[in-house]
């Protein structure tokens, strides 16, 4: 994500190859269907500042090492919302972001801007952005933990680059699809009740961002 690793993207070639040495750590995974494949790898190729690595009329993929991760992208009907709050990625200073920020405006995505702002229990600066259907990303550079969750009472300090991330109607679409969305699970998977593997007396879990 940095101005060292960014692509000429209109310029490399995409060898519909899984890049040398990719699979010698592990790395996160994230799958979305997308309604126009070819407008979504534009966007992404803008977000990440890296060309796809596979380009196909019915699949892309981009395959990043910093930050570790794996995207595919799959041309079927998305919706905003659902049981994804959102995706993100924390880069390293201030300079990346704005890089990145720089990136996704030019290519016409929709951008909101949160300068030094706590929640999560994190003090950051954060870019908050929709890719062409409507999935929420968060790109953000962590200055501090903080003790508490953050400026809760800040309601238009906290919602005002998100909602400009999504608009008015992609954010009454992700209302609509997180309240009235098929949120029906079968009988089995109901009943199911999960149990961590971690022992709750050998540490602490605290959510961050």
């Amino acid at each position: 994500m940095s101005s060292a690793t960014t692509l000429d993207t209109a310029a490399t070639p995409i060898a519909n190859r899984t890049p040398a040495g990719a699979t010698e750590i592990t790395k996160f995974h994230a799958s979305l269907n997308v309604s126009d494949l070819k407008r979504s790898v534009k966007f992404y190729e803008a977000l990440f500042g890296a060309a796809a690595v596979k380009h196909y009329e019915d699949y892309a993929k981009f395959e990043l090492m910093e930050p570790p991760l794996v995207l595919s992208l799959k041309p079927k009907r998305a919706h905003a919302g659902g049981p994804l709050n959102h995706l993100g990625i924390r880069l390293t200073n201030i300079e990346s972001l704005e890089e990145c920020f720089n990136r996704v405006k030019a290519v016409g995505a929709r951008v909101g801007k949160q300068d030094d702002v706590q929640c999560c229990y994190a003090r950051q600066t954060k870019l908050w952005i929709t890719d062409p259907d409507g999935t929420l990303w968060e790109v953000y550079v962590l200055h501090d933990d903080v003790p508490d969750w953050g400026e809760k009472h800040r309601k238009i300090k906290l919602w005002s680059a998100p909602l400009k991330a999504f608009g008015i109607r992609g954010m009454i679409l992700r209302w609509i699809n997180n309240a009235f969305g098929d949120a029906a699970k079968s009988d089995d998977q109901s009943s199911v009740a999960f149990e961590s593997p971690i022992p709750q007396d050998a540490c602490t879990v605290r959510e961050k961002e």
